[in-house]
């Protein structure tokens, strides 16, 4: 794999988008510390593999709502582009749009499913679990020196199993344990059917004692079914009869019955005959009370042939007529006023000039004639109002008066006709009564046998019942006796059942006992020589690879290094082992650094078709002095890597790289130019 660019939008302490172009040979990423370095190693990853064990809010950057990564790789001659994005939903960060773009044209996938499509294009034979992290590249490509002293520092079977893992040779180990778990189960399930299968003489016993039990029972069905199909004829017999009675009694019964339910009609009849004719007496009285109050109302006259709207109409134009003559008559008294001013004072009351009295006496007795005439007019019209007033209530009285003489009109012929309605009524009931009473007659006539038909009946009844006792006796003595062989049949059944499945289990027995020494004697032994023999080998050329990394980093006679047996490094001095922790700064990186190319050769020959075109040191010479940082140019060369990108804060590096990046902070963004 060789990386090509990579763009990062709202990732940690990148704001805006960057494009960032990866060339062939060393890349060096130079900066402070905390300036942003490695999150351009951990882009990378999560566009490769998703966020893994990484938590997404340590990828967004904080405030906002959006993020991306887009990385461009080549494999094999082909170009491949990865796109990821982040988006805050509520208080949390989520993967959201994934897809890669490649030969085949652009496929659009689900976080997991675009790792298992990368996983697939590197070769790399590895779970593609969201949320594990890409062993074979955390170990083969890009492995962070802190992490890699972490694995020197861990506990033996710890360490080998991280390695088993990074090797891709951990499925021995998981086979050893799977077949020690197996044995174990085994040697239960065998325990638990040799105490199983103990049982099955005493349940072949219970067989047959089950077997004979039904036979006996069988035996003694024979006579009790005889028994009681005699008695179920019988019963019949009795029964035919005892109908033929019941037919006879039902039929006299039904007479009997419509005894009662006759004279309750005739009574009723009876009843409404004397309702209806004190009904019909009721209304004749209403009648005889109604002549009177009409022959009243018939007097009312109308007092006019004009109708009451044509009335108010003449009635609103005298009104209006008056209203007129009375705002004339209110001039009048105005002028007269002022000529009664003019009189008295001689003055003018516009103008104020004064005035002969004389000239305005004429006009004056002009103005009060014509007054007087306006008052006789108003009189006129008033009183003409009151008379119309009069004839409105006159004739309203009338058109109530007809009103109401209609409704007792129209009451006495209803009342004449419901009179005449009951008589019909009367006499309808008086012709049912009477055919009613011929009924009863003949009904009394028709159950006079019905004595002796009950007692024929009852004692036939009686001996009906007897016959049913016995015979219900006789049934559940049947019963009892087929519920105790069904018992007995669904006992032998579920014995049998047992039996059958304790002769599976001793089948099952004898090949597990068969399962349990091949998989102890033959299958564990050879897994544990196999993985031995494996690790064997991995172990000398890790050896090797470490030994020959670290004579390269330290140049120092009296210190050498090993690899034991179970990976971990052994650091002598003068002869004497020394403690990983006890070494300097510079010593631990050395030996952080040989273990972690070591181990990145290793799983590169063991895990990757080709080995890898890439590797990825972050932060490796901490600790080192200026004349070790020297010891990085002679690793590249040693290395023959096309790709190799370096991220550090030594500045001494940049003489050893072909591109030099800086990366720098300001106000929480980090930006990168070239060097």
């Amino acid at each position: 794999m060789m990386l090509k660019t990579l763009t990062l939008e709202n990732v940690r302490s990148y704001k805006d988008e960057t494009r960032i172009q990866f060339p062939t040979g060393t890349i060096l990423f130079e900066g402070d510390i905390a300036s942003g370095k490695s999150t351009i190693l951990y882009a990378i990853e999560f566009a490769l593999f998703g966020l893994g064990d990484m938590k997404s809010s340590s990828l967004l950057r904080n405030g906002a709502k959006r993020g991306r990564v887009a990385l461009r790789f080549e494999v094999d001659g082909e170009e491949y582009e990865v796109h990821r994005s982040l988006v805050k939903k509520g208080r949390i960060a989520q993967q959201d749009e994934c897809y890669i773009d490649g030969p085949n044209g652009k496929a659009v996938l689900s976080a997991s499913e675009l790792k298992e499509r990368v996983l697939q294009i590197l070769g790399f034979n590895e779970p593609s679990n969201p949320r594990a992290q890409s062993v074979i590249y955390r170990y083969a490509i890009f492995t962070p020196q802190e992490e890699m002293k972490e694995v020197i520092l861990k506990k033996p079977d710890e360490r080998l199993q991280t390695l088993r893992k990074a090797l891709r040779i951990e499925d021995y180990k998981v086979a050893t344990d799977n077949t020690s778990t197996l044995l174990g189960r085994l040697k239960e399930r065998t325990k638990y059917l040799e105490g199983a299968t103990q049982d099955v003489d005493a349940i072949k016993k219970e067989i047959e004692d089950e077997t004979k039990l039904i036979a006996e029972i069988t035996a003694e069905l024979g006579p009790l079914k005889q028994k009681e199909s005699e008695l179920t004829k019988e019963i019949k017999s009795k029964n035919e009869k005892l109908k033929q009675l019941q037919g006879e009694r039902e039929k006299i019964k039904k007479a009997e019955a419509t005894i009662p339910l006759l004279e309750k009609q005739i009574e009723d009849k009876n009843g409404s005959i004397r309702q209806t004719t004190d009904q019909s007496q009721s209304l004749k009285k209403r009648i005889d009370d109604t002549q009177p109050k009409i022959a009243k109302l018939e007097s009312v006259k109308q007092p006019t042939e004009k109708l009451e709207d044509e009335l108010r109409l003449a009635q609103n134009d005298l009104k209006t007529r008056s209203k007129d003559a009375q705002k004339r008559k209110g001039g009048f008294d105005e002028r007269i006023g002022n000529f009664n001013s003019i009189l008295d004072q001689k003055v003018c009351p516009i103008c104020e000039r004064p005035v002969e009295p004389e000239e305005f006496r004429t006009k004056y007795e002009h103005i009060i004639a014509e007054r007087s005439r306006l008052d006789n007019e108003i009189s006129t019209y008033e009183k003409s109002i009151a008379e119309i007033d009069q004839l409105i209530d006159g004739l309203g009285r009338y058109e109530t008066a007809q009103s109401q003489l209609s409704i007792l009109r129209s009451q006495m012929k209803e009342n004449a006709d419901r009179i005449e309605q009951n008589n019909r009524t009367i006499n309808k009931f008086t012709e049912e009564i009477k055919t009613l009473q011929a009924q009863l007659k003949d009904a009394l006539t028709e159950v006079e046998p019905l004595q002796q038909v009950l007692r024929d009946t009852e004692e036939l009844d009686k001996e009906v019942q007897k016959l049913t006792r016995d015979a219900t006796e006789v049934g559940k003595r049947i019963s009892a006796k087929q519920a105790s062989v069904q018992n007995s049949e669904e006992t032998k059944k579920q014995l049998q059942e047992q039996l059958n499945q304790k002769a599976r289990w001793l089948e099952t027995l004898r090949s597990l006992r068969e399962h349990n020494v091949w998989l102890d004697e033959y299958l564990a032994p050879t897994i544990e020589n196999i993985e031995k023999h494996v690790m064997t080998s991995i172990n000398q050329r890790f050896a090797e690879q470490f030994t020959r990394w670290f004579q390269i980093l330290m140049d120092d006679p009296d210190m050498q290094v090993r690899i034991n047996e179970d990976f971990s490094p052994i650091i002598e001095r003068e002869g004497y082992e020394q403690d990983f922790n006890a070494l300097s700064g510079g010593e631990k990186t050395s030996v952080a650094l040989a273990y972690r190319l070591a181990l990145n050769t290793t799983v590169q020959e063991v895990t990757i078709s080709g080995g890898s075109n890439l590797l990825i040191l972050d932060e490796p010479t901490d600790g080192f002095s200026k004349e070790q940082l020297y010891k990085i140019r002679d690793i590249l060369e040693e290395l023959k890597c096309p790709q190799v990108i370096l991220v550090s804060h030594e500045k001494e590096l940049e003489g050893f790289a072909d591109h030099v990046f800086r990366v720098q902070k300001s106000d929480g963004v980090s930006a990168l130019r070239a060097g």
